[in-house]
Protein backbone atom coordinates (compact mmCIF):
# COMPACT_ATOMS: atom_id res chain seq x y z
CA UNK A 1 0.00 0.00 0.00
CA UNK A 2 1.28 3.86 -1.02
CA UNK A 3 -0.25 6.43 0.53
CA UNK A 4 1.27 10.43 0.22
CA UNK A 5 -0.62 13.07 1.95
CA UNK A 6 1.30 15.08 3.60
CA UNK A 7 0.63 18.16 6.36
CA UNK A 8 1.77 20.81 4.10
CA UNK A 9 -0.11 19.96 0.90
CA UNK A 10 -3.02 19.82 3.21
CA UNK A 11 -2.68 23.01 4.45
CA UNK A 12 -1.22 24.85 1.54
CA UNK A 13 -4.76 23.32 -0.09
CA UNK A 14 -6.78 24.20 2.30
CA UNK A 15 -5.35 27.86 2.30
CA UNK A 16 -5.49 28.44 -1.53
CA UNK A 17 -9.00 26.99 -1.36
CA UNK A 18 -10.00 29.91 1.21
CA UNK A 19 -8.31 32.25 -0.80
CA UNK A 20 -9.72 31.25 -3.84
CA UNK A 21 -13.31 31.59 -2.82
CA UNK A 22 -13.43 34.43 -0.65
CA UNK A 23 -11.74 36.48 -3.45
CA UNK A 24 -14.40 35.05 -6.23
CA UNK A 25 -17.36 35.42 -3.69
CA UNK A 26 -16.25 39.58 -3.55
CA UNK A 27 -15.21 39.77 -6.99
CA UNK A 28 -16.76 37.73 -9.09
CA UNK A 29 -18.28 40.39 -11.60
CA UNK A 30 -14.63 40.98 -12.43
CA UNK A 31 -12.73 37.71 -13.04
CA UNK A 32 -11.16 36.28 -15.22
CA UNK A 33 -9.51 38.65 -17.38
CA UNK A 34 -12.36 38.73 -20.28
CA UNK A 35 -14.75 39.30 -17.77
CA UNK A 36 -12.83 42.26 -15.93
CA UNK A 37 -12.40 43.55 -19.95
CA UNK A 38 -15.73 42.76 -21.14
CA UNK A 39 -18.68 43.23 -18.34
CA UNK A 40 -19.16 39.36 -18.82
CA UNK A 41 -20.18 36.66 -17.05
CA UNK A 42 -18.47 33.55 -16.99
CA UNK A 43 -21.79 31.54 -18.68
CA UNK A 44 -22.05 34.61 -21.52
CA UNK A 45 -19.03 32.46 -23.07
CA UNK A 46 -19.72 28.89 -21.18
CA UNK A 47 -21.92 26.03 -20.69
CA UNK A 48 -20.11 25.74 -17.52
CA UNK A 49 -16.43 26.19 -17.30
CA UNK A 50 -14.30 25.63 -19.00
CA UNK A 51 -16.75 24.41 -21.39
CA UNK A 52 -17.37 26.16 -24.44
CA UNK A 53 -21.03 27.25 -25.67
CA UNK A 54 -21.68 28.73 -29.30
CA UNK A 55 -21.00 32.24 -28.36
CA UNK A 56 -17.25 31.04 -26.39
CA UNK A 57 -16.39 29.54 -29.86
CA UNK A 58 -17.31 32.41 -31.58
CA UNK A 59 -15.36 34.71 -29.56
CA UNK A 60 -12.61 32.62 -29.39
CA UNK A 61 -11.92 32.07 -33.22
CA UNK A 62 -12.50 35.99 -34.01
CA UNK A 63 -9.01 36.33 -31.75
CA UNK A 64 -11.16 37.03 -28.65
CA UNK A 65 -13.18 39.76 -30.15
CA UNK A 66 -17.20 40.68 -29.84
CA UNK A 67 -19.23 40.66 -32.73
CA UNK A 68 -19.13 44.35 -34.03
CA UNK A 69 -16.26 44.99 -32.18
CA UNK A 70 -12.26 45.46 -33.80
CA UNK A 71 -10.48 45.21 -30.44
CA UNK A 72 -7.98 47.51 -28.68
CA UNK A 73 -4.54 48.29 -28.39
CA UNK A 74 -2.69 47.38 -24.90
CA UNK A 75 -2.34 50.77 -23.24
CA UNK A 76 -6.75 51.08 -24.01
CA UNK A 77 -7.68 48.09 -21.90
CA UNK A 78 -9.72 48.32 -18.24
CA UNK A 79 -6.84 45.95 -16.90
CA UNK A 80 -3.92 43.89 -17.58
CA UNK A 81 -5.29 40.69 -19.78
CA UNK A 82 -3.86 37.77 -17.18
CA UNK A 83 -5.98 34.74 -15.50
CA UNK A 84 -4.98 32.02 -13.46
CA UNK A 85 -6.09 28.65 -13.62
CA UNK A 86 -5.41 25.96 -11.19
CA UNK A 87 -6.50 22.26 -9.86
CA UNK A 88 -6.02 20.75 -6.25
CA UNK A 89 -7.42 17.18 -5.63
CA UNK A 90 -7.35 14.24 -3.18
CA UNK A 91 -7.56 10.95 -5.12
CA UNK A 92 -7.76 7.21 -4.10
CA UNK A 93 -6.65 4.95 -6.73
CA UNK A 94 -6.08 1.13 -6.77
CA UNK A 95 -5.39 -1.48 -8.87
CA UNK A 96 -6.94 -4.96 -9.41
CA UNK A 97 -5.92 -8.58 -11.21
CA UNK A 98 -7.52 -8.85 -13.57
CA UNK A 99 -8.78 -12.58 -13.20
CA UNK A 100 -9.00 -12.64 -9.69
CA UNK A 101 -10.26 -9.30 -8.82
CA UNK A 102 -7.71 -9.49 -5.75
CA UNK A 103 -6.59 -5.87 -5.01
CA UNK A 104 -2.76 -5.70 -6.35
CA UNK A 105 -2.08 -1.91 -4.95
CA UNK A 106 -4.02 1.30 -3.65
CA UNK A 107 -2.54 4.76 -3.64
CA UNK A 108 -3.94 7.98 -1.39
CA UNK A 109 -2.86 11.60 -2.00
CA UNK A 110 -3.70 15.03 -1.74
CA UNK A 111 -2.19 17.51 -4.51
CA UNK A 112 -2.20 20.06 -6.41
CA UNK A 113 -2.74 19.06 -10.00
CA UNK A 114 -2.00 21.49 -12.31
CA UNK A 115 -1.34 25.47 -12.22
CA UNK A 116 -1.79 27.80 -14.99
CA UNK A 117 -1.30 31.26 -15.94
CA UNK A 118 -2.97 32.87 -19.06
CA UNK A 119 -2.44 36.11 -20.84
CA UNK A 120 -5.26 36.38 -23.79
CA UNK A 121 -6.67 39.23 -25.83
CA UNK A 122 -6.35 41.93 -28.59
CA UNK A 123 -2.69 43.53 -28.99
CA UNK A 124 -4.05 46.01 -31.80
CA UNK A 125 -7.28 46.21 -33.53
CA UNK A 126 -7.58 42.97 -35.64
CA UNK A 127 -4.66 41.13 -34.24
CA UNK A 128 -5.31 38.61 -30.85
CA UNK A 129 -2.59 36.83 -28.89
CA UNK A 130 -3.02 34.53 -26.63
CA UNK A 131 0.37 32.84 -24.38
CA UNK A 132 -0.40 30.31 -21.67
CA UNK A 133 1.94 28.84 -19.23
CA UNK A 134 1.47 25.42 -17.21
CA UNK A 135 2.84 23.22 -15.17
CA UNK A 136 1.56 19.94 -14.46
CA UNK A 137 2.86 19.89 -10.56
CA UNK A 138 1.30 16.16 -9.57
CA UNK A 139 3.00 14.65 -12.32
CA UNK A 140 6.49 16.95 -12.03
CA UNK A 141 6.61 18.53 -14.91
CA UNK A 142 8.31 21.50 -15.38
CA UNK A 143 6.78 24.93 -15.57
CA UNK A 144 6.62 26.05 -20.13
CA UNK A 145 5.09 26.90 -22.59
CA UNK A 146 2.08 25.64 -23.64
CA UNK A 147 0.24 27.86 -26.31
CA UNK A 148 2.00 31.02 -27.82
CA UNK A 149 0.05 32.42 -30.79
CA UNK A 150 -1.22 35.40 -32.59
CA UNK A 151 -4.04 35.63 -34.84
CA UNK A 152 -4.63 38.32 -37.54
CA UNK A 153 -8.50 38.59 -38.46
CA UNK A 154 -11.07 39.80 -40.99
CA UNK A 155 -8.67 38.84 -44.29
CA UNK A 156 -12.29 38.34 -45.31
CA UNK A 157 -14.50 40.23 -43.47
CA UNK A 158 -16.59 38.87 -40.39
CA UNK A 159 -13.68 36.77 -39.29
CA UNK A 160 -14.66 34.45 -42.72
CA UNK A 161 -10.94 34.29 -42.96
CA UNK A 162 -8.35 34.38 -39.95
CA UNK A 163 -4.50 33.76 -40.20
CA UNK A 164 -3.01 32.38 -36.67
CA UNK A 165 0.98 31.57 -36.23
CA UNK A 166 2.51 30.37 -33.56
CA UNK A 167 1.87 27.55 -30.93
CA UNK A 168 -1.16 26.79 -30.62
CA UNK A 169 -4.30 23.28 -30.73
CA UNK A 170 -5.53 21.31 -33.52
CA UNK A 171 -8.50 21.32 -31.92
CA UNK A 172 -12.31 21.70 -32.53
CA UNK A 173 -13.71 24.02 -29.95
CA UNK A 174 -16.81 22.00 -29.08
CA UNK A 175 -14.58 18.85 -27.87
CA UNK A 176 -11.03 19.92 -26.76
CA UNK A 177 -8.51 18.20 -24.04
CA UNK A 178 -8.46 22.15 -22.46
CA UNK A 179 -11.78 22.64 -22.60
CA UNK A 180 -13.71 19.00 -20.93
CA UNK A 181 -15.55 19.16 -17.26
CA UNK A 182 -13.87 15.82 -16.26
CA UNK A 183 -10.54 15.72 -14.38
CA UNK A 184 -9.63 12.48 -16.22
CA UNK A 185 -8.30 13.38 -19.97
CA UNK A 186 -9.92 12.07 -22.83
CA UNK A 187 -8.25 8.84 -23.97
CA UNK A 188 -9.42 9.91 -27.81
CA UNK A 189 -7.03 11.53 -29.85
CA UNK A 190 -9.01 14.80 -29.60
CA UNK A 191 -6.42 17.92 -29.39
CA UNK A 192 -3.12 18.28 -30.49
CA UNK A 193 -0.39 20.63 -29.82
CA UNK A 194 1.33 21.97 -32.84
CA UNK A 195 3.85 24.56 -34.23
CA UNK A 196 3.20 26.61 -37.82
CA UNK A 197 -0.15 28.36 -39.42
CA UNK A 198 -3.23 28.12 -39.83
CA UNK A 199 -6.42 29.56 -41.93
CA UNK A 200 -9.74 29.74 -39.66
CA UNK A 201 -12.66 30.97 -39.84
CA UNK A 202 -16.98 30.62 -39.86
CA UNK A 203 -19.55 31.87 -42.39
CA UNK A 204 -23.03 30.77 -42.39
CA UNK A 205 -22.93 28.05 -39.65
CA UNK A 206 -19.73 26.55 -41.25
CA UNK A 207 -16.57 26.18 -39.27
CA UNK A 208 -12.83 25.47 -40.61
CA UNK A 209 -9.30 25.58 -40.29
CA UNK A 210 -6.42 24.28 -42.33
CA UNK A 211 -2.70 24.18 -41.17
CA UNK A 212 0.86 23.39 -42.01
CA UNK A 213 2.62 22.89 -38.91
CA UNK A 214 6.11 21.17 -37.63
CA UNK A 215 5.75 17.29 -37.93
CA UNK A 216 5.02 15.67 -34.31
CA UNK A 217 7.97 12.78 -34.56
CA UNK A 218 10.55 12.98 -32.23
CA UNK A 219 13.91 11.19 -31.98
CA UNK A 220 13.96 7.69 -29.86
CA UNK A 221 16.14 5.98 -28.01
CA UNK A 222 17.91 4.42 -31.04
CA UNK A 223 19.66 6.23 -33.89
CA UNK A 224 17.94 8.13 -36.06
CA UNK A 225 17.54 6.80 -39.71
CA UNK A 226 15.22 9.35 -41.08
CA UNK A 227 15.10 13.26 -41.46
CA UNK A 228 14.12 13.94 -38.41
CA UNK A 229 14.72 17.98 -39.06
CA UNK A 230 12.59 19.34 -41.76
CA UNK A 231 10.01 21.39 -40.23
CA UNK A 232 6.30 22.43 -41.56
CA UNK A 233 5.86 19.35 -42.84
CA UNK A 234 2.60 18.41 -41.19
CA UNK A 235 -0.66 19.67 -42.06
CA UNK A 236 -4.50 19.21 -40.93
CA UNK A 237 -7.97 20.70 -42.01
CA UNK A 238 -11.49 20.10 -40.19
CA UNK A 239 -14.36 21.96 -40.34
CA UNK A 240 -18.09 21.58 -38.68
CA UNK A 241 -21.68 22.33 -39.65
CA UNK A 242 -24.20 23.60 -37.23
CA UNK A 243 -27.13 22.31 -38.11
CA UNK A 244 -30.16 22.90 -36.04
CA UNK A 245 -28.01 23.91 -32.77
CA UNK A 246 -26.14 20.75 -33.45
CA UNK A 247 -22.72 20.05 -34.72
CA UNK A 248 -21.44 17.90 -37.02
CA UNK A 249 -17.23 18.09 -37.26
CA UNK A 250 -14.80 16.25 -39.72
CA UNK A 251 -10.85 16.17 -39.60
CA UNK A 252 -8.10 14.89 -41.10
CA UNK A 253 -4.35 15.32 -40.17
CA UNK A 254 -1.53 13.72 -41.61
CA UNK A 255 2.09 13.83 -40.16
CA UNK A 256 3.76 11.36 -42.17
CA UNK A 257 5.67 13.48 -44.65
CA UNK A 258 9.05 12.05 -44.69
CA UNK A 259 8.67 9.20 -42.14
CA UNK A 260 8.77 6.43 -45.35
CA UNK A 261 11.39 4.47 -43.47
CA UNK A 262 9.83 2.14 -41.14
CA UNK A 263 11.51 2.00 -37.69
CA UNK A 264 10.67 1.77 -33.89
CA UNK A 265 12.99 4.90 -33.33
CA UNK A 266 9.63 7.00 -34.27
CA UNK A 267 7.97 5.76 -30.61
CA UNK A 268 4.55 5.13 -31.62
CA UNK A 269 4.04 8.62 -33.37
CA UNK A 270 0.90 8.99 -34.87
CA UNK A 271 1.30 9.39 -38.84
CA UNK A 272 -2.03 10.21 -40.25
CA UNK A 273 -5.72 10.55 -38.61
CA UNK A 274 -9.41 10.50 -39.65
CA UNK A 275 -12.30 11.43 -37.25
CA UNK A 276 -15.75 12.30 -37.07
CA UNK A 277 -17.65 13.68 -34.41
CA UNK A 278 -21.25 14.62 -33.09
CA UNK A 279 -22.28 17.23 -30.66
CA UNK A 280 -26.22 16.84 -30.24
CA UNK A 281 -27.56 19.28 -27.94
CA UNK A 282 -31.17 18.84 -26.23
CA UNK A 283 -32.10 21.99 -23.72
CA UNK A 284 -29.56 21.67 -20.75
CA UNK A 285 -28.43 18.47 -22.26
CA UNK A 286 -25.57 17.36 -24.87
CA UNK A 287 -24.18 14.60 -26.29
CA UNK A 288 -20.95 14.08 -27.89
CA UNK A 289 -19.89 11.07 -30.54
CA UNK A 290 -16.31 10.72 -31.40
CA UNK A 291 -14.97 8.05 -33.63
CA UNK A 292 -11.23 8.52 -34.49
CA UNK A 293 -9.02 6.04 -36.83
CA UNK A 294 -5.24 6.32 -37.09
CA UNK A 295 -3.31 4.18 -39.30
CA UNK A 296 0.53 3.96 -40.76
CA UNK A 297 0.64 4.60 -36.97
CA UNK A 298 4.81 4.86 -35.65
CA UNK A 299 6.04 4.74 -39.39
CA UNK A 300 4.48 1.01 -39.98
CA UNK A 301 2.70 0.80 -43.46
CA UNK A 302 -0.90 -0.36 -42.51
CA UNK A 303 -0.58 -0.27 -38.32
CA UNK A 304 -3.85 1.45 -37.53
CA UNK A 305 -5.60 2.39 -33.83
CA UNK A 306 -9.64 3.14 -33.65
CA UNK A 307 -10.66 5.26 -30.72
CA UNK A 308 -14.53 5.50 -30.14
CA UNK A 309 -16.17 8.43 -27.59
CA UNK A 310 -19.24 8.82 -26.10
CA UNK A 311 -20.02 11.61 -23.73
CA UNK A 312 -23.04 12.76 -21.72
CA UNK A 313 -23.56 16.12 -20.32
CA UNK A 314 -26.66 17.27 -18.29
CA UNK A 315 -27.28 20.46 -17.04
CA UNK A 316 -29.12 19.79 -13.63
CA UNK A 317 -29.15 23.28 -11.81
CA UNK A 318 -28.68 25.69 -14.07
CA UNK A 319 -25.04 27.28 -14.33
CA UNK A 320 -24.68 25.29 -10.99
CA UNK A 321 -24.91 21.50 -10.83
CA UNK A 322 -23.41 19.44 -13.75
CA UNK A 323 -23.34 15.88 -14.28
CA UNK A 324 -20.94 14.12 -17.25
CA UNK A 325 -20.64 10.19 -17.69
CA UNK A 326 -18.08 9.22 -21.10
CA UNK A 327 -17.15 5.75 -22.53
CA UNK A 328 -14.14 5.40 -24.39
CA UNK A 329 -13.00 2.63 -26.24
CA UNK A 330 -9.57 1.76 -28.09
CA UNK A 331 -8.69 -1.11 -30.38
CA UNK A 332 -4.75 -1.83 -31.83
CA UNK A 333 -4.70 -3.27 -34.80
CA UNK A 334 -0.72 -5.71 -34.95
CA UNK A 335 1.36 -5.69 -38.13
CA UNK A 336 2.20 -9.13 -38.45
CA UNK A 337 6.81 -8.93 -38.42
CA UNK A 338 6.24 -5.60 -37.43
CA UNK A 339 9.35 -4.06 -35.20
CA UNK A 340 7.31 -1.35 -33.43
CA UNK A 341 3.84 -2.85 -32.48
CA UNK A 342 2.73 -1.50 -29.12
CA UNK A 343 1.84 -4.87 -27.35
CA UNK A 344 -1.86 -4.62 -27.94
CA UNK A 345 -2.95 -1.01 -26.46
CA UNK A 346 -6.79 -2.19 -26.17
CA UNK A 347 -9.32 -1.90 -23.54
CA UNK A 348 -12.07 0.96 -22.24
CA UNK A 349 -12.66 3.88 -19.91
CA UNK A 350 -15.45 5.06 -17.82
CA UNK A 351 -15.79 8.25 -16.24
CA UNK A 352 -18.81 8.95 -14.03
CA UNK A 353 -18.32 13.04 -13.07
CA UNK A 354 -20.31 15.72 -10.79
CA UNK A 355 -19.46 19.83 -10.84
CA UNK A 356 -21.00 21.85 -8.80
CA UNK A 357 -20.30 26.12 -9.16
CA UNK A 358 -19.67 27.24 -6.05
CA UNK A 359 -19.09 30.60 -8.21
CA UNK A 360 -18.94 31.02 -12.01
CA UNK A 361 -15.50 30.59 -11.89
CA UNK A 362 -14.52 27.81 -9.27
CA UNK A 363 -16.19 24.42 -9.30
CA UNK A 364 -16.27 21.78 -7.05
CA UNK A 365 -15.68 18.00 -8.27
CA UNK A 366 -16.03 14.66 -7.60
CA UNK A 367 -15.21 11.74 -9.84
CA UNK A 368 -14.85 7.98 -10.55
CA UNK A 369 -12.39 6.71 -13.69
CA UNK A 370 -12.21 2.76 -14.45
CA UNK A 371 -9.71 1.71 -16.80
CA UNK A 372 -9.47 -1.83 -18.27
CA UNK A 373 -7.31 -3.25 -20.77
CA UNK A 374 -3.72 -3.56 -21.84
CA UNK A 375 -1.29 -0.16 -22.54
CA UNK A 376 -3.75 2.38 -21.65
CA UNK A 377 -1.92 5.09 -20.10
CA UNK A 378 -4.28 6.92 -17.90
CA UNK A 379 -3.26 9.87 -16.45
CA UNK A 380 -2.75 8.98 -12.68
CA UNK A 381 -3.85 5.56 -12.56
CA UNK A 382 -2.13 3.93 -15.93
CA UNK A 383 1.21 2.39 -16.59
CA UNK A 384 3.07 2.69 -19.54
CA UNK A 385 2.09 1.23 -22.90
CA UNK A 386 2.86 -2.96 -23.39
CA UNK A 387 2.79 -3.12 -19.20
CA UNK A 388 -0.85 -2.59 -18.20
CA UNK A 389 -2.79 -5.35 -17.99
CA UNK A 390 -5.13 -4.64 -15.35
CA UNK A 391 -8.45 -3.31 -14.14
CA UNK A 392 -7.45 0.37 -12.09
CA UNK A 393 -10.16 2.32 -10.55
CA UNK A 394 -9.84 5.99 -9.11
CA UNK A 395 -12.27 8.29 -6.98
CA UNK A 396 -11.74 11.47 -7.23
CA UNK A 397 -12.22 14.91 -5.11
CA UNK A 398 -11.26 18.46 -6.84
CA UNK A 399 -11.56 22.05 -7.08
CA UNK A 400 -11.08 23.81 -10.14
CA UNK A 401 -10.96 28.04 -10.38
CA UNK A 402 -10.05 30.69 -12.45
CA UNK A 403 -9.17 34.14 -11.86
Amino acid sequence: MKASLTPVTIVLMLVVLAAVVLLSVQRVSAIPSFSREHGLKCSDCHAGFPLLNEFGMEFKQRGFRLPGENGKYPWELKSLPVSMIGTMQYLNAHENDPVTKARLSTTSKAEIDEIEIMAAGTAAPKVGFLAEFAQEVAAGGSFGNEQIWMQFSDLLPASALNLRAGRMLNEQYYLSQKRRLTFQRYLAPVTFNVTGAELNGFWSGIRYAAGAVNDEREEGVNTPVVNLDKKLQGFYTWGTYNLWDHIVGVRYINTKANSDHPSPIIDGRMRQQLDATLNLRFGRGQVLLGYYYNWDIGGIARQDRRSYLVEGILEVLPEKLFLDARYEMQDTGVVSGSPNNPAKANGTLVTIHGSYYVTQNVRAVAEFNKVSGEGLDVLGIGEPNGVASSSQQRYLAGLHFAF
